[in-house]
């Protein structure tokens, strides 16, 4: 269930910034717009770590720090889970370490969603 929020956590900041970037007539990232949550996720850090060096410190220092690792260990247990090579691939430990991280991912997408709505130029 964390690996679908997460997802949704994801696609809403896409759809965010996908909206924004059509709305300035810029053309759309490669992969922003594809199906597959992995390639979006790739195509958002790509888009943010370019945008970057403009953030407020207070957003670009969690960006740098967290966002892939955020994304990749939610997206990486939600694959155990729903492809296990094993019956014990999720373990406790994992789901635990899923549902700490995910307030942080949450708050960190929604500060980079209020950033593309509201600075993004």
């Amino acid at each position: 269930m964390i690996g679908a929020a997460a997802e949704s956590v994801i696609l809403d900041l896409r759809n965010k910034t996908v909206h924004k970037v059509a709305s300035l007539k810029r053309s759309i990232p490669k992969g922003m717009e594809d199906w597959k949550i992995k390639t979006v996720s790739d195509a958002l850090r790509a888009f943010f770590e370019a945008k970057a060096p403009g953030f407020p410190r207070q957003l670009r220092e969690p960006f740098e720090a967290y966002w892939a690792a955020f994304a990749e260990r939610i997206r990486a247990t939600r694959n155990d889970a729903g492809h296990p090579a094993s019956v014990e691939s999720v373990t406790p430990d994992t789901v635990c370490a899923s549902l700490l991280i995910f307030p942080e991912l949450a708050k960190l997408a929604n500060g980079l969603a209020r950033w593309v709505t509201e600075d993004f130029a």
